[in-house]
């Protein structure tokens, strides 16, 4: 696929990416009103379901032509692309899925037609235009049919057209599904350049409902970092919006944004997530802003954070100062502290309290789990957490006023009746400089 924006940035770990165009759920609201949200960073347009003899379908939000063509030309459409960009968001324009009548027979084809994509939606200057002069981020390659030849040629092609272009940058994507390798795109996967990889963790045996077992993102990070052409290609977890959106692969927005922390944790490869599509994602239920804002707490870019430092004290409470600022730190136990091995669970509490001023907005709080715990799940209400080096890093931000509690509940392996609660001790409270 390729995308350019000058605030859209490919090397995030907290990008959200959604389809949108084919009403999966019925119904949709139209791009400009998608982008309205600032939960989006990358709209896919689906889909150019025909090529070499290029036929688009937008769903019901494009219906006019060009005269004596079937080509569709859609002002409005090309308006709403220009709003997203105004508010930072890429737009690309996917090639292909999973219906359609779509392939090419050679190289020279593929190059034939990165050309003929060039001149009508990216930097060209064709004679029609669907979407006008608004020039798009980006094509997503989204092929799930027909032959495997000529893509490889395609994607170069539009290389060169890009570097001979100094008004934009540009990127190319896929979305492959699960299965590695990828049975279309596998062998152009292996020799041409990616930016990002959106993999379609659904309707297969790797999705989103086999984690963490037959979850094979490791397979694609193996990929990703000894046989990606790009090395630094960033790889997203594919979601299905909610239980109607594909036959296998939904989870509830807390189970994938457990997954997407855990993945984000441990390769350097990951992206974000991407979601079919925009109408499921963003209905009544919020699947999509509730995913995106856990992507965003976490964040990808690394911030300056300044320890607490101070005297702690071996005790159920650690005592710990910034300053002027003093803050006690205290594991809480009773009704709220649960050990359970027949669940295999663990819970506690951590009281923050700050004895004097309030917190400044965005902290961090490291709690060092104890060796040999190996834990597969962690939740605390309200709050971003995810597993690193055997501590729960919870990321919050929002201040601390003066007496603050985070809830933990705690699943894996080698969790039970011997499992004690962490020393308050070794537990550091962080917050951005």
């Amino acid at each position: 696929m390729v995308l350019a924006s000058t605030a859209f940035d490919v090397s995030s770990q907290s990008n959200f990416v959604a389809y949108w165009g084919q009403s999966s759920a019925g119904s949709q609201k139209s791009l400009g009103e998608y982008c309205g949200d600032s939960s989006i960073d990358v709209i896919v347009m689906a889909f150019l379901y025909q090529f070499p003899n290029t036929k688009l379908d937008l769903s019901a939000n494009c219906r006019s032509t060009f005269p004596g063509s079937e080509l569709l030309h859609c002002p409005d459409v090309a308006a709403d692309i220009k709003k997203c960009q105004s508010q930072g968001k890429a737009v690309i324009l996917s090639m292909g899925g999973a219906a359609g009548a779509y392939g090419f027979s050679s190289d020279d084809d593929g190059r034939k037609y990165a050309d003929t994509v060039w001149d009508m939606f990216l930097g060209g200057s064709g004679s029609q235009r669907p979407f006008d002069d608004a020039v798009l981020d980006g094509v997503d390659l989204d092929i799930e049919g027909g032959s495997t030849a000529g893509y490889a040629a395609y994607v170069a092609q539009l290389r060169s057209h890009f570097e001979a272009s100094s008004d934009k940058k540009y990127y190319i994507t896929g979305a492959p599904q699960c299965p590695f390798p990828d049975a279309m795109l596998g062998s152009t996967l292996n020799s041409a350049w990616f930016d990002m990889v959106f993999v379609q963790f659904y309707n297969n045996f790797c999705g989103l409902d086999a984690y963490p077992q037959g979850f094979n993102y490791g397979q694609w990070d193996t990929w990703a970092k000894s046989q990606s052409a790009n090395k630094n290609v960033k790889l997203y977890i594919g979601a299905p919006g909610s239980q109607s959106a594909a036959g296998r692969g939904y989870v509830d927005a807390s189970t994938i944004n457990s997954i997407a922390s855990d993945i984000r944790s441990k390769y350097t490869s990951f992206g974000g997530v991407m979601t079919w599509d925009a109408s499921q994602a963003f209905d009544a239920s919020s699947w999509g802003q509730s995913v995106s804002s856990a992507l965003k707490s976490g964040g990808s870019k690394k911030r300056a954070l300044e320890p607490l430092q101070g005297k702690f004290i071996s005790t159920r409470s650690a005592n710990v100062t910034a300053g002027a600022m003093q803050v006690k730190l205290e594991l809480v136990e009773g009704s709220d502290v649960y050990i359970s091995d027949t669940e295999n669970t663990f819970g506690f509490h951590v009281r923050i309290q700050s004895a004097d001023q309030p917190i400044r907005q965005g902290w961090e709080l490291h709690i060092p789990l104890p060796v040999g715990v190996s834990v597969a799940q962690a939740s605390a209400q309200a709050h971003n957490i995810r597993v690193h080096d055997n501590t729960l890093v919870v990321v919050d931000g929002s201040s601390i006023n003066e007496n603050m509690a985070v809830a933990f509940r705690v699943a894996g392996q080698h969790i039970g009746n011997e499992f004690g609660l962490p020393d308050p001790a070794k537990i550091m409270l962080y917050t951005t400089a």
